[in-house]
């Protein structure tokens, strides 16, 4: 009897162990991505969530080596248990709903756990109690899954197998509340060591599953995070250079496939320096971020804005001839004339551009932005706040050599 009391603390013992060591793990490398990375609320949540798991595997495993028979007290471990179930739907929800409030999320978190907690107070211990809080506990991975996968085309596959495993593992403690019930309303040794046997066998891959694909959605949206920083500008938040160029690189393709038009059109800022010069680089700064609120205003959705430079801008109109481009282009052109620069100094600026359609023998992009650029350089010697056409530029001739047409009305 001893012996046997003996082997089962020290079995009990490694698994206290092993699922402390592995939730207090999973609770640290979350925090410190919490701490690290721009302390998203999801990972501080589930590292809060770890450690109380931690607590409750102490807990748990604790009352069942000293063989302590106290109803209540399971009831509260189980409650603690369930508290950890609650956390990580919080946390996924937290993701997909940044704007949620934290407060009112835990709040209803704690409540649920606390209406699971009086149901069951109401029944004798036993397996049913065990069955109720696998209900809840599966619930909660189930509205975690409903979390984290959005529309199927804008998932990630990140997401898609994280919520495949959360789905999987909720359907687990499901059968194993089943499992739980059955026993209870069958009794008997069997039913009972059928239970804890499917606890033990599935309960473990599920706890550390979750741990794992939560650091998994964490690191894939930091990778995710560095990627659209790596592409994007900083000051105006539309694609910089790299991005747009991957992006019009894709449309460029996507046309030549389809047989559809496509222009490129490249923007510079008139007198940019003399604004900085006057004004500050603060008011350049707004300058920027002004031009590319305007362009974002005129272009339809689909279309490509990218800053490439200082104070270079370019667009991908997509199905668009050089003809209609002109058009778009030079509404583009007014409105930034027209609508001042806020601020202490309020600021009236132009700029200039550079027109070319996408044609059959180009192979890359640089060959439209060579072309576009040529055109650029002519709406600026010629005079700034118009727009050149490469096409109609390089059609229009003298007997005297090139000369290039314009678009200029302001």
């Amino acid at each position: 009897m001893g012996r046997s009391l003996w082997g089962r603390m020290n079995a009990a013992l490694v698994y206290i162990v092993a699922m402390q060591f592995i939730a207090l793990m999973l609770a640290a490398i979350l925090a410190i991505v919490w701490r690290t990375y721009e302390r998203p609320r999801h990972a501080l949540t589930w590292a809060i969530a770890f450690v109380i798991a931690a607590v409750d595997r102490l807990l748990n495993t604790t009352l069942r080596i000293w063989q302590l028979d106290d109803a209540l007290l399971y009831d509260i471990v189980a409650a603690v248990g369930c508290l950890f179930s609650a956390l990580i739907a919080v946390g996924f929800v937290q993701r997909a709903k940044p704007g949620a409030s934290s407060g009112r999320l835990v709040a209803r978190a704690v409540l649920a756990v606390g209406l699971v907690a009086f149901v069951t107070s109401l029944f004798p211990y036993g397996q049913i109690h065990d069955g109720i809080w696998l209900l809840f506990g599966g619930t909660m991975l189930a509205i975690s899954a409903a979390q984290v996968i959005g529309p199927v085309p804008s998932s990630t596959l990140p997401e898609r197998a994280t919520a495949r495993m959360l789905a999987l593992f909720a359907v687990a403690d499901f059968a194993m509340a089943a499992v739980a019930f059955g026993a209870a309303r069958n009794g008997g040794a069997a039913s009972a060591e059928l239970y804890r046997t499917v606890l033990v066998l599935l309960y473990p891959p599920i706890f550390i599953g979750v741990g794992l694909f939560a650091v998994l959605l964490v690191a894939a949206d930091l990778a995710e995070r560095m990627r659209a920083l790596a592409v994007s500008d900083l000051l105006t938040g539309i694609p910089n250079r790299r991005g747009f160029e991957e992006a019009a690189e894709r449309a460029i393709r996507n046309a030549q496939r389809q047989r559809q038009p496509l222009t490129l059109v490249v923007s510079d800022i008139d007198r940019f320096k003399a604004i900085n010069d006057r004004y500050g680089h603060v008011a350049g700064d707004r300058a920027i971020q002004h031009f590319a609120r305007r362009l974002e205003r005129i272009v339809r959705r689909g279309d490509l804005i990218g800053r490439i430079g200082g104070e270079e801008f370019a667009l991908v109109l997509v199905n668009t001839d050089s003809l209609d481009a002109m058009e778009v282009v030079e509404r583009i052109r007014s409105d930034v004339a027209a609508v001042a620069v806020e601020g202490p100094d309020p600021i009236v600026m132009t700029a200039s551009f550079g027109v070319t359609n996408l044609r059959p023998d180009d192979v890359t992009l640089a060959n439209l932005f060579a072309r576009a650029d040529r055109a650029l350089y002519r709406s600026k010697i010629e005079g700034r706040d118009r727009v050149t056409c490469a096409e109609k530029m390089e059609l229009a001739t003298s007997p005297h050599g090139k000369t290039w047409v314009t678009s200029d009305r302001g």
